[in-house]
């Protein structure tokens, strides 16, 4: 018989944070877990606190919420991190595709602004 995992404050506002970013950006599990590279039902291991994830997969989910690790662990809040345009904070709650063409045309933008 098994002894349950040992639920750390750190490790609760984890999984807090994990569910609400990616609630926030309104990402399904599985849209996380293949931005992050990490399978779905890990996902919802890590939202539930029944896995904590490896620092390697807290990296993976930082990035593919685009947050610091800082936020996910609760010690910064996401409003905290940056000065954001209201305009990309929308953005950034819009679905994987509409996200993926604000990052293109921004990127198409900024390129066309650089070259003489």
């Amino acid at each position: 018989m098994s002894t349950p995992p040992v639920v750390t404050d750190v490790s609760r506002r984890l999984a807090e944070n994990v569910r609400s970013l990616r609630d926030l950006r309104k990402l399904t599990q599985a849209d996380l877990g293949a931005r992050a590279g990490i399978a779905a039902a890990s996902i919802s291991h890590f939202e539930t606190g029944q896995r904590t994830p490896s620092l390697d997969s807290i990296v993976k989910l930082a990035d593919a919420l685009g947050v610091s690790i800082d936020v996910l662990v609760g010690r910064a809040s996401v409003e905290s991190t940056a000065q954001v345009d209201p305009v990309f904070l929308q953005a950034s709650r819009a679905d994987a595709q509409t996200l993926d063409a604000v990052r293109r045309v921004t990127a198409a933008l900024l390129d066309a602004r650089e070259k003489p």
